[in-house]
C-alpha cells in the first residue's frame, strides 16, 4: 500500500478533480461511521451541484481534507456533518468543495448514497446509530435501497 502525506494527497485531489476526473482512494477515520468506514474505498466525482444528503469532499480552513454529508446549501456554499458527528462542521465555500461520494466499497454501503436515504439522514430523520446497532434495520434499508436502484 502507497501512503502519503495530507498535503501531497489535498493537491493531488485538487488537480485530478480539477480537471473533471474521479478520484478514488480508502477513507480513514470514523466520523462516517457506519455507511463509510475508516479503510472504506471510496469513488469521488467533480462536485458539480450538491444537494441535502451528497457526500461531500471539501477543503477545510486548515487545508485538511474532509469527506462529510451535506445538511445545509446556502448561496455561499454548504454546511457538512459527519454521520457519527454531533456538530457541524459549518460553512464551507463552494471553491473549497472538491467534489461528491458516487461509490463506496469496503465494509460501509452504498445505499446511503441513493435518495432519499440520504437526505433523511441529513435531516436526522433517519440516524446512522439507529440502523447499525439494529441488523434487521440495516438489511431492510439495504433491500429497499437495491430496490429503488
Amino acid at each position: 500500500m502507497f501512503h502519503i502525506g495530507m498535503d501531497d494527497f489535498c493537491g493531488i485531489a485538487e488537480e485530478v478533480l480539477g480537471k473533471g476526473n474521479n478520484l478514488s482512494f480508502i477513507a480513514g477515520g470514523a466520523s462516517m461511521s457506519p455507511f463509510i468506514k475508516d479503510g472504506d474505498t471510496v469513488v469521488v466525482q467533480p462536485a458539480g451541484s450538491l444537494h441535502i444528503g451528497d457526500i461531500a469532499l471539501c477543503r477545510t480552513p486548515e487545508g485538511r481534507l474532509v469527506l462529510h454529508r451535506v445538511i445545509k446549501v446556502t448561496a455561499s456554499g454548504i454546511v457538512t456533518r459527519g454521520d457519527a458527528c454531533f456538530t457541524d462542521d459549518g460553512v464551507t465555500f463552494f471553491e473549497n468543495t472538491l467534489g461528491r461520494v458516487v461509490r463506496v466499497s469496503g465494509r460501509g454501503f452504498n445505499f446511503h448514497l441513493r435518495f432519499p436515504f440520504g437526505s433523511l439522514i441529513a435531516r436526522g430523520l433517519l440516524r446512522p446509530s439507529r440502523i447499525s446497532g439494529r441488523p434487521f434495520l440495516f438489511s431492510l434499508a439495504k433491500r429497499l435501497a437495491s430496490f429503488l436502484g
